[in-house]
């Protein structure tokens, strides 16, 4: 097909530029510097004289300049090709050149009383619509293989062969200039997803049996420790992590408690493993003084029955003098001995006391290492695992002595839409003032725990169903006048509450799911408000 004529001014460059750009893309010539320059010089006629024309870089930078001056829209392509062509990097300048022509061809006129674009607008948009069928197939031919190279390769590192086929594929599509060649990229690229999804269900699977490889692991770690040893938490905290959704902040946050809990019981193990080092010497010493004291008390006993043999044997005066006098030196020795392993035995008791006593300070210091991962590490309410624990200890003793016992269950109303306009920051802080709160006004012997999300558990021990609703009522009033404030301005936290009063025998799951009803019933009418569970029966006995 004959290119149509267009008149143009040979002494503007731009005009001549803009010209030159057109024509490439009507012959699909690949905007390189060379066709650049080889087009340029017969738009104006003459051949480039030896030493008298630029090279074809100097051309192109003649090019970016003009673009600047006369077509502000287009100052960042410029500035970039002016980059690309400094660096020699001719594909990013062919790809800029194609963008350049496309955006060209939709202004009209040589853009000298056009005027400046506006400075917010991107310079990079493009109307597809407007710009010829050619182009639009050559812009998104580039657009798809520049996709495969950077953003599909990049993801595919894990998997070299899948990476390596997908920049052949980019490399064909930036080649498909027929129906043919596009009906076989078309046909690469569907085996290409076929591929990475098998690759993406491989690892799916492979990350499923790991989480229940190392679940499996830590569950049977746990059947050997005792319930109240001070790995049980972190046991705990990795297996509450592994069950759910592996997410890159539940993990990094798992980590640094770990590390934080780890090392400190290390240094707390050090000093215990010191502290029983030195009682077992201790004891070891005391033994031995008990044992000399002992053996010296016989042998004092041996001498006072030979001196009474002798003193049974003579009638002599002098004899029986001397006699006394060696008893007497024989009971003050062992006197002195006497006092002296008392006075050790005393130090060595001493001694032994404290080391006890170190140690049982130790091991306080390993079960508040532990108490550590019972908490949630943002609001500093009971996670789950502190949650199961007291209220395992309540319910034990409200069986045991006959006394009420109820819970309540709260979630934040509208929390998704605060999140989503005010952002997930401004959620998390909501969720502390809550806690805040909370502990403020519940009683020293009631417990929040957070159960996940926005939805938190109140333990309210010794506790009947209706002074918990009022409890759980007065906790509302105090949230709604003690006001959360977000860059200074104040924002009503609401929630709404399900109460139940744990029946006797009844087992958690059933008292948490009754008063979890009763908070649904809560938000279905109306939001803000506490509603009560239906008292549930004690279970049978077996």
């Amino acid at each position: 097909m004959a290119e149509p004529t267009v008149n143009i001014n040979l002494d503007n460059p731009t005009e001549v530029a803009r010209e030159t750009l057109r024509r490439l893309a009507m012959r699909r010539i690949a905007p390189t510097p060379d066709n650049y320059q080889t087009l340029y010089e017969e738009i104006v006629g003459k051949p480039a004289a030896a030493g008298a024309v630029a090279s074809a870089a100097s051309v192109l930078a003649e090019l970016a300049t003009d673009l600047q001056t006369h077509y502000p829209a287009l100052s960042n392509q410029a500035a970039n090709l002016h980059k690309a062509i400094g660096k020699s990097d001719w594909r990013q300048c062919s790809f800029l050149l194609s963008e350049i022509a496309v955006q060209l061809k939709q202004q009209p006129g040589d853009g000298k009383d056009r005027p400046r674009a506006d400075k917010d607008r991107p310079a990079r948009s493009i109307d597809l619509g407007a710009a010829a069928p050619e182009d639009n197939l050559a812009l998104l031919r580039e657009l798809l293989s520049k996709t495969l190279e950077f953003g599909m390769a990049s993801q595919l590192s894990h998997a070299p062969r899948l990476a390596e086929k997908t920049q052949q594929i980019a490399v064909a599509v930036r080649g498909a200039h027929s129906d043919l060649a596009l009906r076989d990229v078309a046909a690469s690229l569907k085996s290409l997803w076929v591929s990475i999804e098998m690759q993406s269900s491989d690892a799916q699977q492979q990350q499923e049996m790991l989480k229940r490889i190392l679940l499996l692991l830590v569950e049977n770690i746990g059947e050997l420790l005792d319930d109240d040893t001070w790995l049980r938490g972190q046991l705990d905290m990795v297996q509450q992590v592994v069950a759910g959704p592996l997410k890159i902040q539940s993990l990094q946050e798992a980590e640094k408690r770990l590390k934080e809990v780890i090392y400190k019981q290390g240094m707390v193990k050090h000093g215990l493993r010191e502290a029983t080092a030195t009682l077992k010497a201790t004891m070891t010493t005391f033994v031995s003084r008990m044992s000399d004291a002992v053996a010296a008390n016989d042998e004092y006993q041996g001498k006072i029955a030979s001196h009474i043999e002798r003193i049974s044997s003579t009638e002599d005066v002098l004899e029986l003098n001397r006699i006394l006098e060696s008893l007497l030196e024989e009971t003050r020795t062992a006197q002195a001995d006497s006092r002296r392993a008392h006075d050790q035995l005393v130090e060595e008791r001493d001694t032994a006391l404290q080391a006890e006593s170190r140690i049982k300070q130790l091991e306080t210091e390993l079960a508040q290492m532990s108490a550590l991962v019972r908490e949630d590490p943002m609001t500093r309410s009971l996670n789950r695992r502190g949650l199961d624990d007291e209220f395992t200890r309540e319910a034990a003793r409200a069986d045991r002595y006959d006394t009420p016992f109820s819970i309540a269950v709260l979630d934040v109303d509208n929390f998704k839409a605060l999140n989503d306009k005010r952002g997930h920051q401004t959620g998390d802080e909501a969720l502390i003032h809550l806690v805040k709160v909370a502990k403020e006004e519940l009683r020293i012997t009631d417990h929040i725990a957070r159960m996940g999300g926005e939805e938190f558990l109140i333990i309210l021990p010794n506790t009947p169903l209706d002074e918990a609703a009022r409890i759980i009522t007065r906790l509302q009033r105090s949230l709604t006048k003690k006001y959360f404030l977000d860059n200074n301005e104040r924002v009503l936290i609401t929630f709404s509450a399900g109460v139940a009063e744990r029946a006797a025998g009844e087992p958690q799951e059933s008292t948490i799911e009754r008063a979890d009803s009763a908070m649904y019933e809560a938000k279905h009418s109306g939001k803000n408000r506490v509603c009560l569970a239906p008292q549930a029966s004690a279970p049978a006995a077996e």
